[in-house]
């Protein structure tokens, strides 16, 4: 295995994107390399991008916030530019396929579960102004609340209200060599990215020694 290979498998990208919380940061990462790095990659790598672009975009329908549907949005674009043709065409069918799928599901959502109900991303923000306490009680109100009080943004935030920056952020230093997307972003040279491997829930339970169920009785 090359070590771009290994590398790039580190970020745990196709995991990631089965996540809800985190199929948008997956989808940005993959967005990155497109741009900033595929052309010069092997052919192995390339085609484990390509695959996970596919798998990317298939599993649109399953995501329920717009920061979801606009990351997909930008790796269509991305792919668009990057790809050769027969790629680029596979993907915009598969796009195109998924965003019907996407609308179909979410008005069959909304349907079922009444006008009164937030969307995702929606719920997210406002628990992200919650204390740990009313974050556990927020998750234990319905299937919709636990999955938006469960999102990894919001773990991390509470570990670092609790315990401070963790050196495993969620952004860190990785080594690569090569073509820069801009003046922010480099994906082949030493630069940040976005680790997408981290369960903050997990992380947080570790650190506190304790049973975090308890805290919202």
């Amino acid at each position: 295995m090359s070590n771009r290979t290994e590398r790039y498998q580190k970020l745990c990208l196709e995991e990631s994107l089965s996540r809800i919380y985190q199929y948008p940061i997956a989808c940005k990462e993959l967005s990155f390399i497109l741009r900033g790095a595929y052309a010069n990659l092997p052919k192995p790598l390339q085609s484990l991008v390509f695959q996970h672009t596919l798998t990317a975009i298939r599993l649109l329908p399953e995501m329920q916030t717009g920061s979801a549907v606009a990351a997909a949005h930008f790796l269509l674009q991305s792919a668009e530019a990057a790809f050769p043709k027969q790629k680029k065409s596979l993907v915009v069918t598969e796009f195109k396929q998924a965003k019907v799928a996407h609308k179909r599901r979410s008005k069959a959502h909304r349907e079922e579960k009444g006008p009164s109900q937030l969307p995702q991303d929606v719920l997210v923000h406002i628990f992200c102004l919650l204390d740990l306490q009313s974050l556990i009680s927020a998750g234990l109100v319905c299937r919709s609340w636990t999955l938006a009080a469960n999102d990894n943004h919001l773990w991390e935030l509470q570990y670092t209200i609790f315990f401070g920056r963790s050196n495993n952020s969620s952004r860190t230093k990785t080594q690569w060599s090569g073509k820069s997307v801009n003046k922010d972003y480099t994906f082949w040279e030493e630069n940040v990215i976005t680790r997408t491997d981290i369960d903050w829930k997990e992380t947080f339970k570790r650190a506190y020694g304790g049973d975090i169920a308890g805290i919202a009785t």
